[in-house]
């Protein structure tokens, strides 16, 4: 009972996500606690002792990286990649495609489970983060009062500049700025700035700490 209140506090810490929806960090922690958890529990000649003192630093390993994730968009990357843009405007990267390992036949089965019968109706295809597949519609496509602008791309991201999403938009770092400049605002004051395919730019100011 001990083992079990303690890893289900430690799984509760760690947060809501579900299974599919781990990161990479999360993941490896959740299989190593269990493994650390299961053993006094098949040995009684084990001391609780002996796996509560791992589950705690693992448990605080994980806090802490967590916490650095959210403060370095570097480690972020390294640690758990990037989204992939699979479809831009229509086209397939096939590139991308083939460094991820995905086939184009498992493409079309994902396209298929967001109800999309046809990959020409397809604008934007995005690999994000946690392994699951974003599709927006080309906007002869979607409804007739809901007009398509591309995707918004991420180009500030808590201060800093998202460089490859800067490229997807097709601007660049002095175009950040001088719309900064037009708004009066510095990049230290960026949490999240996006830009569309129509150029349509939205801000969101950092909320004082």
């Amino acid at each position: 009972m001990i083992i079990y209140i303690l890893f289900m506090f430690a799984i509760r810490l760690m947060g809501k996500r579900q299974v599919g929806e781990l990161q990479l960090s999360e993941l490896v922690t959740t299989f190593m606690l269990s493994e650390l958890a299961i053993n006094p529990i098949q040995d009684t000649s084990i001391p609780i002792f002996y796996s509560l003192i791992p589950l705690i630093f693992l448990l605080a390993a994980e806090v802490i990286m967590s916490f650095i994730m959210t403060k370095s968009p570097l480690m972020k990357k390294m640690f758990f990649g990037s989204p992939s843009i699979i479809i831009q405007n229509g086209i397939l990267n096939q590139k991308e495609l083939s460094r991820l390992r995905i086939s184009i036949s498992e493409l079309l089965g994902e396209l298929r489970l967001k109800d999309v019968s046809d990959i020409s109706d397809v604008d934007y295809a995005i690999l994000e983060q946690n392994g699951k597949l974003s599709v927006f519609l080309k906007e002869d496509k979607i409804s007739i009062d809901k007009k398509s602008c591309g995707i918004a791309h991420s180009i500030v991201i808590d201060g800093d500049i998202n460089k490859s999403n800067l490229k997807y938009a097709k601007k660049d770092e002095e175009w950040i700025f001088d719309e900064l400049c037009k708004r009066k605002l510095s990049i230290e004051d960026i949490f999240l700035m996006t830009v569309d395919d129509e150029d349509n730019v939205n801000i969101i100011i950092k909320e004082e700490k």
